[in-house]
């Protein structure tokens, strides 16, 4: 244990950092965990295990937080931690050009993201939905919002339970729960 603690003291002799082990022991990595970890004002030490993990007593001693990627093992912690780092940085003001960038993407609202598109408005026979060129703008966030909760209940039903739904949003769900039927 002693080159690792070593480390850990040469870059935090004060333990002024928030300390994160990467493990698939941890507390698996969400959206609200990215959101309270881009808070932490004096910022974050992030340390890598290889295969069978570091000495426990280091964990115990020096580790403030395990967090896991995702629930399956990996040679090393630094794909973790590169996944961490990219997660955690774009929520810090001025990595992304505006809040739009990130309050708007998969899981940060709860739900999945809506369908993208791109130029041209046809390729290979296959066209941009019509309601995303009309220029109506309350239309485009109406399909939008449904295209989300559409893409998320098919692909990702237990996201619902905690996303904040609206009424219309309810009734939405419901409709197309009941067209499977």
């Amino acid at each position: 244990p002693d080159p690792v603690v070593s480390a850990i003291e040469a870059v935090d002799p004060e333990h002024k950092l928030k300390r994160i082990y990467l493990s698939p022991k941890g507390k698996q990595l969400k959206q609200g965990l990215v959101e309270d970890l881009a808070k932490e004002e004096n910022g974050l030490l992030l340390l890598c295990g290889d295969y069978e993990g570091i000495d426990e007593r280091i964990i115990d001693l020096c580790i403030d937080e395990e967090i896991s990627i995702g629930d399956y093992v990996l040679t090393g912690g630094e794909l973790p931690a590169l996944i961490l780092a990219d997660s955690i940085s774009r929520m810090l003001p001025g990595v992304l050009a505006n809040e739009d960038a990130f309050t708007l993407e998969s899981h940060y609202s709860g739900l999945l993201e809506h369908p993208q598109y791109t130029r041209p408005f046809e390729w290979h026979g296959e066209k941009v939905p019509e309601v995303l060129i009309s220029g109506h703008h309350a239309n485009i966030q109406k399909w939008q919002r449904e295209q989300s909760l559409k893409r998320t209940l098919e692909r990702r039903p237990d996201m619902l339970a905690k996303a904040e739904l609206s009424k219309k949003d309810k009734e939405y769900l419901d409709k197309l729960k009941n067209s499977e039927d």
